[in-house]
């Protein structure tokens, strides 16, 4: 696990492998972050004595199923998020569990969040020099805020996946374009939820509804601007929902045109048919 310490305007990163390594390192700091990527059973040992919270709560998180809302335990908040990520096999979420105290941010995640968590390092330590009102829930709000801005690549990565269906749909429709869109519509529907449950968090956050959260002006700023985010990230599923419906009524047109073009040619088969039956009668055929 890593650890980034905060000692004045000063930052310290370092790797620490026990308990007894974590514990005397953080005593020299002001407030601190620990970061668990894939914790072993050593490091959730290592985070509940430091925290003094049970270690079957730790264990719990890595389940990694998501809190609905922020939970206290211990003192401390535990705090759930969604990393999106488009990979070959589809999209995948990876949850990110957050634990916030008063000197404390604890963050347990799998290696697939790596590239947000080193974003947020970087920002953190450039902004020490020139901000002391820095705290662990700075720490927090730039990870929703980071986390919103990196779900937009992944809305229109899936903008560009539909567009192409769509132009599938217009030069030869077939029968597996609707299962398709149901796919799209499920990936849809974990944006949504994704996106719905950040919205709550900041939500809450904002208005001091989470315990052990103290808001500098830099984090409601961050926050407000994670709330753009969502709301336009919303409004382009919306309309990616509508294409979707597009491409079933371009489905459904396919289908009855084909219909109509069977009826035309029985049509005319049955005109023909009736001809030949009246031109027999008549006798025309007769030796």
């Amino acid at each position: 696990m890593w650890v980034y310490g905060v000692s004045g305007k000063n930052f310290h990163a370092g790797e620490v492998y026990s308990a007894e390594d974590l514990g005397k390192l953080v005593e020299n700091f002001d407030w601190f972050w620990v970061d668990c990527a894939d914790p072993s059973s050593r490091d959730v040992e290592a985070v509940s004595r430091l925290t003094g919270v049970d270690p079957k709560t730790f264990e719990d998180l890595k389940s990694w199923k998501i809190f609905q809302r922020p939970r206290n335990f211990g003192g401390y908040t535990f705090i759930s998020i969604s990393y999106a990520a488009v990979q070959e096999n589809g999209l995948r979420t990876y949850p990110i569990h957050i634990v916030v105290g008063r000197k404390m941010l604890l963050t347990m995640r799998s290696k697939e969040s790596s590239a947000l968590i080193e974003y947020v390092v970087q920002t953190l330590k450039e902004s020490l020099p020139g901000d002391e009102s820095l705290n662990p829930s700075f720490v927090l709000c730039e990870l929703l805020r980071e986390n919103t801005t990196r779900v937009l690549d992944v809305v229109l990565a899936l903008r560009e996946a539909i567009e192409k269906l769509e132009e599938k749909a217009i030069a030869k429709p077939s029968k597996s374009m609707i299962n398709e869109v149901f796919i799209f519509r499920k990936k849809i529907a974990a944006l949504y939820r994704l996106l719905w449950n950040q919205q709550q968090i900041i939500g809450g956050l904002k208005n001091g509804l989470v315990s052990n959260v103290r808001l500098c002006e830099r984090s409601i700023l961050g926050l407000e601007d994670a709330m753009n985010s969502i709301s336009r990230e919303l409004e382009f599923l919306t309309s990616y929902d509508n294409s979707l419906d597009g491409v079933l009524r371009l489905q459904d047109l396919s289908m009855i045109h084909r219909v109509e073009r069977t009826l035309v040619y029985l049509t005319v088969i049955t005109v023909i048919m009736n001809l030949f039956l009246i031109l027999l009668e008549m006798g025309i055929f007769k030796g």
